[in-house]
């Protein structure tokens, strides 16, 4: 039986006067929201995944599992194209975002229990109010999104794009059949994610706000959209001029969507899957366990967000042979880092970001340094036989 206590995600640092502040007073309303959530969706929603704890057992050596960890991953990626392709078979209509939304509850009723079943560490199983934290940045993600096409505007970048379009027309193989399209249009995409995703583990200042990613201690299939605002403000202006000189049909883009939804659960989800050579293409599974290794240097690959091959060219690959990852996650370096909403949505801005750290061992202190500085020495990961 989980105590209250296990529902109260860690607040901002008391020794931290301004964070503190903003955290507990100006943004109180996330705060009391994060309270209801405990109770309406947290509490009840692990109460309920609880009881498929015991059937991982009885499934195991069945033809059942068998089935399941080499064929769901590539049975999703089938089944998403299809439905994105019917969402958009009339165009790109609200219904087309309708079905993008209940793509999103189906997967949730879909990984959440699967989860149970199929777990790289029961130790993420206790995730306590992280769900409610996970559902408020979701809606964050949207909020901000919007916000990030009218700042778009204010930039002049919207008359920028407006100049480029006839030329990406031009540019855009729409010979080519659609699904084709699709995989290529995430391909070309993820290379931009791959460079910003970078320079957020590589420059000091923007890792302050991809630090909130990081900051989550398992994987579950929800948390993938914890994100700052600065962070999904950032990319849309740096994804702005690259989309209009493409140019892709909107049902492509769109499909595009449905897709990466798809891929992302994957990479977040605390699943066991034999993904063989899908591990050589997507950024799914150990890859990015890799990537939310606890530490510097380890931590520091696999940028992907949904195609690993830009990693595996540019020298950021990481998944040594005959090894597994740790189930051992977060940052390491600041172990007083806030895991509640208001909490992560101040976390950026304050000055001395050492206040997360106080309280480490002087041996650990190496450890701050190396998210300080970016980049540091990458140094072999203990294997990890058994991620349960």
């Amino acid at each position: 039986m989980k105590r209250d206590n296990d529902f109260k995600n860690k607040t901002f640092p008391e020794h931290s006067r301004f964070g503190s502040f903003v955290a507990k007073w100006l943004l109180a309303p996330f705060n009391i929201l994060e309270l209801i959530g405990s109770y309406l969706f947290a509490r009840p929603m692990l109460f309920l995944l609880s009881k498929f704890d015991d059937w991982s057992y009885k499934i195991e050596g069945t033809f059942f599992k068998t089935m399941l960890v080499h064929g769901l991953f590539p049975l999703t990626l089938i089944v998403t194209l299809i439905l994105g392709f019917n969402a958009v078979e009339e165009g790109v209509t609200l219904g087309s975002l309708t079905s993008l939304t209940i793509t999103l509850v189906m997967y949730g009723l879909i990984f959440a229990p699967l989860e149970r079943l199929l777990p790289f560490s029961r130790d993420w199983f206790d995730v306590g109010n992280s769900y409610t934290v996970d559902l408020m940045m979701l809606y964050s993600g949207i909020f901000w999104s919007a916000i990030s096409k009218f700042l778009l505007s204010l930039l002049f970048i919207i008359g920028i794009v407006n100049w480029l379009e006839p030329y990406g027309r031009a540019i855009w193989p729409s010979m080519l059949p659609d699904w084709v399209e699709v995989f290529l249009f995430l391909l070309i995409k993820d290379f931009f994610r791959y460079w910003y995703h970078r320079w957020m583990h590589e420059i000091p200042f923007m890792w302050r706000w991809h630090a909130v990613h990081h900051s989550s201690k398992s994987l579950y299939w929800l948390n993938g959209i914890r994100s700052h605002p600065l962070e999904i403000i950032v990319q849309t202006i740096i994804w702005a001029i690259p989309l209009a000189l493409l140019q892709p049909p909107q049902e492509i883009v769109v499909v595009s969507v449905f897709m990466a939804l798809s891929i992302g659960t994957f990479q977040h989800a605390n699943l066991e899957l034999k993904l063989g050579f899908w591990e050589y293409i997507f950024s799914i599974g150990d890859n990015h366990r890799y990537h939310h290794y606890n530490k510097a240097g380890i931590g520091d690959s696999n940028y992907g967000g949904e195609y690993i091959v830009w990693d595996i060219l540019f020298g950021t690959f990481h998944k040594p042979k005959g090894e597994r990852p740790s189930k051992d996650i977060g940052i390491a370096a600041f172990p007083n880092y806030p895991q509640t909403m208001s909490g992560l949505m101040v976390a950026p801005f304050v000055p001395d970001q050492e206040v997360f750290g106080f309280g480490l061992q002087q041996d650990d202190q190496t450890l701050k340094k190396e998210y300080d500085d970016g980049l540091s020495n990458r140094q072999p990961l203990t294997e990890h036989k058994d991620g349960k």
